[in-house]
């Protein structure tokens, strides 16, 4: 009998240790683009991103921010927050989900063609806790004008 009181408890340590193998730090990654490229017609995509959160306390804004090519290292990026849909009602509990976010033609196409032929985004999220995530930077995608 102690034997498998021993092994109850050792199995729900290790459950326990290993349920918080996320941590505090939201984490973000990179699925997908809903196009291949940008034309001269495009007036949407979908950025597709995997959030995960540890202790659940991660809301529903995501900032992202657009960069393209003839920005230079010191230029500014100006982020937009966008919801995340129902991520938030998550609160308390682990969250790993699959975020789509709508952007529209002003928010990744330019007014004229200055030279530039691709656009990548910075995108980051925020907590409860004041955690961030890494800020992390999508693949580039052409512009075919």
């Amino acid at each position: 009998m102690k034997k498998i009181l021993f092994l109850f408890l050792l199995a729900g340590l290790f459950y326990a240790c290993k349920k918080d193998s996320i941590g505090t730090k939201p984490i973000l990654s990179f699925k997908s683009y809903s196009i291949d490229s940008v034309i001269s017609s495009t007036q949407q995509m979908v950025l597709t991103m995997n959030v995960e959160d540890g202790d659940g306390d991660i809301e529903d804004s995501i900032w992202i921010g657009p960069v393209f090519k003839s920005n230079g290292p010191n230029a500014d990026t100006f982020y937009s927050v966008k919801k995340m849909g129902d991520i938030g009602a998550n609160k308390g509990n682990k969250v790993k989900a699959e975020v789509q976010i709508l952007l529209r033609s002003i928010e990744f196409k330019l007014v004229q063609n200055t030279g530039v032929d691709s656009i990548h985004f910075v995108v980051f999220v925020r907590d409860n806790a004041g955690h961030f995530s890494d800020t992390i930077s999508t693949p580039k995608i052409p512009y075919n004008y």
